[in-house]
């Protein structure tokens, strides 16, 4: 063989070994947004369940009830004012009840003043 045929034969291999690198990188490219769509996905669904485990060491999250009162065998339930200033005459005009999640590996206990109207019969409660 001489210099030349080695040469082309180098420049062909070079030619080869670039469509290669393209191809590859468009390859890679198509798998990191594969990647970052899993990823949104699966952040989409973290969020989506964040009552469902604690977000100091992602444990399990366990109903538990909160309540005031003295009177043991008749406790309050705790609301939260979902209406700041919306009575002339004061008080509360309408409220939310106070949900509670305790941590069962931390002990951490969470609460969430519940909005959703479906588990309040579509309607907020009265309180005067």
């Amino acid at each position: 063989m001489s210099y030349r045929d080695e040469q082309q034969a180098l420049m062909l291999e070079v030619a080869t070994l670039e469509r290669e690198n393209q191809r590859l990188q468009a390859e890679l490219a198509e798998a990191e947004q594969r990647f970052k769509g899993l990823l949104s996905g699966e952040y989409e669904q973290r969020r989506k369940t964040v009552r469902k485990s604690c977000v100091m060491c992602t444990g399990n999250l366990l109903p538990v009830a909160i309540v005031a009162g003295h009177d043991v065998r008749n406790p309050l339930p705790l609301k939260m004012s979902t209406l700041r200033f919306g009575s002339p005459e004061g008080g509360f005009t309408a409220s939310a009840p106070v949900r509670s999640y305790a941590c069962g590996t931390c002990g951490y206990i969470h609460n969430f003043i519940d909005m959703d109207l479906g588990d309040l019969g579509g309607t907020l409660g009265e309180v005067g």
